[in-house]
């Protein structure tokens, strides 16, 4: 119930925001003129439930929550620049529970420095996360299912502090290249500990090292095009190698295609891959169809 209560809230304010989001944001023009943003909220739910259906069918649901902000101000010496990322969605099938979809909290902030007009250096901080458990499933003898968490918020979190020169001809292309000091916050699952998982397995959790600290090079690609008014698409390819060579090369791909159907309507299309050694050896891929009700601010 509390759940159904959370979701109609989040439909009659996008319902409420319906006129200004008519004409392209609802707190459009409330910045001065030297600040840019791009800022939307979307609220996506699906709901099927069967009931003796005989042509097959298994009653499920699956909700996602997102929000995401590209803020930036301008100046004559420097431009300050703010990114924000929160998705946290959860699917729910009969027979098996709910499984969490989507899970991610993202905040970058970078300073550029207006050296000439498209050659900018730059300093900058970075935090990741998620917001709640993540588990593993497998089944034991017996076929019971077996949950364990692997894990939670602030474990693993990443603290980035990066410098470096960014090349920035134009607002739809940038490319940043600098030296960064990436750093891993784990407190109980071993992402901050090489031998982490060995630890927890003879029960040493309290040997496991909280906090790692990487030293290295990063780089970050940037491209964003507008087809029209209603069509959209940006990529951003991250990738970060610390000093022990390029074995160790951490990486994130994110693509999203946007359709905006009508004012409070959106299709969105994504392709996500990720590389982290300490979470697994093989690639991490994620494909995503997404249509539900969108609230732009801005």
């Amino acid at each position: 119930m509390k759940l159904k209560n959370f979701f109609m809230s989040c439909v009659a304010a996008c319902a409420l925001a319906a006129p200004a989001m008519a004409e392209g944001g609802m707190f459009e023009g409330a910045l001065p003129e030297n600040w840019t943003a791009d800022v939307v909220a979307g609220v996506k739910y699906n709901y099927y439930n069967f009931h003796n259906w005989q042509q097959d069918g298994t009653s499920n649901y699956t909700w996602l929550v997102t929000f995401d902000a590209d803020v930036q101000g301008k100046w004559k010496v420097a431009n300050w620049r703010n990114l924000v990322d929160i998705d946290l969605g959860q699917t729910w099938t009969d027979g098996q529970g709910r499984r969490k979809s989507s899970d991610s909290l993202f905040w970058e902030s970078m300073l550029d420095f207006n050296m000439t007009e498209v050659l900018k250096p730059y300093v900058g901080n970075r935090f990741e996360t998620q917001m709640i458990a993540g588990y593993t499933y497998s089944e034991d003898e017996d076929g019971n299912e077996v949950k364990k968490a692997v894990s939670s918020f602030m474990d693993p979190a990443y603290e980035t502090q990066v410098a470096g020169l960014a090349y920035i001809p134009n607002d739809m292309f940038s490319q940043r290249l600098g030296f960064a000091n990436r750093m891993t916050i784990s407190n109980g699952y071993g992402y901050a500990d090489e031998h982490g998982a060995e630890k927890i397995a003879r029960g040493e959790r309290d040997h496991l090292k909280t906090v790692k600290d990487e030293p290295g090079l990063e780089s970050v690609t940037e491209f964003k095009y507008g087809f029209s008014d209603v069509v959209s698409f940006k990529s951003r390819l991250w990738a970060f190698t610390n000093f022990e060579g390029v074995n160790a090369i951490d990486g994130r791909w994110e693509n999203l295609l946007t359709v905006l159907i009508a004012p409070l309507i959106e299709l969105q299309v994504g392709f996500d891959m990720a590389y982290d050694l300490d979470q697994d050896e093989d690639a991490q891929v994620k494909n995503m169809v997404l249509f539900g009700l969108t609230w732009r601010w801005f």
